[in-house]
């Protein structure tokens, strides 16, 4: 440290944690009652100050699961025992301050905005010198809005700040400490889009596949378009998603590490990108598609956002819903490419959606389970509890055999016959299917598969190897005879 200083004054949002506790508080709100959000507007034209006081008026914040700068942290208790005097100086609600300031309890001092100031920039610099006055200080902070206060304090700490300020302040010898990101703000927009859940969009193809229309390259290029515009659009949706499960998804052993639940990416991205992102999936889809693909297309993202903010919290209902969702897949690619869908495909689409529904929420309670080691406990933001595992294991394996029941009765109709050479060959598909759906539930059940069923599915290689057996048989059966 260059000069010896008596004062640490600290910023919260984007220092000392890794988030906007305004925007935190906003988006909590709005979850919990989505028509506030013209309440909000209404408040923010009075003035920023004034909403960050109602709205903390409303909600609570639960300062022990917050991203904490722990490397701050750290140094601040450290520079605590050798006398220094640390003072919370922050933009936020004197609430949050006091919330923050109390779990920590490491700060000698908290000053923040009030319904008449909003201690941010100039304000914030005003407000220290009145407390230091002839004496020295250090700041930590991390935007812009902080310039002034580093360039007035005898030394600065930098949390994830410009690299102009902070070159600026190595030249002049008051670069006291330098916390840099953890992770490159692209990475995490990228990890953020959850880009292997795309994956799940390949459904739009099966249409393609199943009326073999793959040879057709203007069907592929619709294919295609439709695939990108739904995973954009459930790109968007994440996004959303992310935001309004924060709390409940740093409660959560693995997704506690997603980009907006860790601070590693700020929400003010996070919020452009659930507006963004949709509004790009439409474009696409109304320029390049048929209409009914983009009416299809609205649906599904009403349906995921319906789900994000009410279905989700009821039991069954959030099941059926992501059944739906992925049937909605394979209906738009139908409607993309013009084919007929058949009533056989849906049906055993349904049944299959409900089994890996069903799945993805046992996996949940089983991770539960496994860290409460009590069967009363309900799952964070779920209408199921841990004393639900058995019901959805019964529920997922029915639903599979009921799947592999339609398809077995598809492979006796006579249709069949009009598509395939060798339509008997399709049996092993019914083997390929059990096999897999039966492997899976098994694993699950002991505690094999860690998070969405998905992700291993994708990662795993019997799984793999049944996705490409499954690819063969069809083939096999369309173009060669037996």
């Amino acid at each position: 440290m260059s000069t010896e200083v008596k004062y640490i004054f600290v910023d919260l949002d984007g220092t000392l944690v890794r988030t906007d506790l305004f925007l935190e508080s906003i988006l909590k709100l709005i979850k919990q009652k989505p028509f506030y959000i013209f309440q909000i507007i209404f408040w923010l034209l009075q003035g920023r100050q004034v909403a960050k006081a109602k709205v903390a008026n409303l909600v609570e914040i639960n300062a022990e699961n917050l991203p904490y700068t722990t490397e701050l942290v750290d140094y601040l208790k450290t520079q605590k025992k050798q006398g220094k005097r640390l003072i919370l100086a922050t933009a936020s609600n004197q609430a949050f301050a006091n919330t923050v300031a109390k779990y920590l309890g490491i700060f000698d001092q908290v000053i923040a905005s009030d319904n008449t100031n909003n201690l941010k920039g100039s304000n914030k610099l005003a407000s220290i010198q009145n407390i230091v006055g002839n004496d020295n200080f250090s700041y930590a902070g991390d935007s812009l809005a902080d310039r002034p206060i580093w360039q007035k304090a005898d030394s600065n700490i930098f949390v994830n700040a410009p690299l102009k300020d902070i070159e600026k302040a190595k030249r002049n010898g008051k670069a006291e400490k330098i916390i840099t990101p953890t992770q490159s703000t692209g990475l995490a927009f990228i990890k953020a889009m959850r880009v292997h859940q795309w994956v799940k969009n390949l459904l739009v193809f099966v249409p393609l596949f199943t009326s073999h229309s793959y040879y057709e390259p203007a069907t592929v290029f619709s294919a295609v378009i439709a695939f990108l515009s739904f995973s954009i659009c459930a790109s968007g949706g994440y996004f959303l998603n992310d935001m309004l499960d924060l709390e409940a998804d740093r409660n959560h052993n693995t997704k506690r590490f997603r980009p907006l639940a860790a601070g590693t990416l700020p929400l003010s991205i996070g919020i452009a990108s659930a507006i963004i992102l949709p509004l790009l999936s439409f474009i696409l889809a109304w320029l390049l598609l048929p209409l009914s693909f983009f009416i299809i297309l609205v649906f599904y993202y009403i349906a995921i956002n319906a789900y994000s903010f009410i279905i989700k919290r009821v039991s069954t209902a959030d099941v059926m819903t992501l059944a739906i969702l992925y049937t909605t897949r394979i209906v738009a690619g139908s409607v993309a490419i013009g084919v007929t869908l058949s009533s056989w495909l849906l049906g055993f689409s349904i049944f299959i959606f409900v089994s890996l529904a069903y799945l993805k929420r046992y996996i949940e309670l089983y991770s539960l389970a496994k860290a409460t080691h009590h069967n009363a406990n309900k799952a964070s933001g779920r209408g199921y509890s841990v004393s639900d595992q058995e019901t959805m294991f019964t529920l997922g394996i029915a639903n599979i055999t009921a799947s592999v029941l339609v398809l077995s009765l598809y492979i006796n109709s006579e249709e069949v016959t009009t598509l395939y050479q060798s339509p008997q060959l399709l049996w092993l598909l019914c083997f390929l299917i059990l096999y897999w759906g039966n492997r899976v539930w098994v694993g699950a059940r002991r505690g094999k598969i860690a998070d969405d069923p998905i992700v291993f599915a994708i990662k795993d290689r019997v799984s793999q190897f049944v996705g490409f057996g499954f690819l063969i048989v069809v083939l096999s059966a369309k173009y060669f005879q037996i």
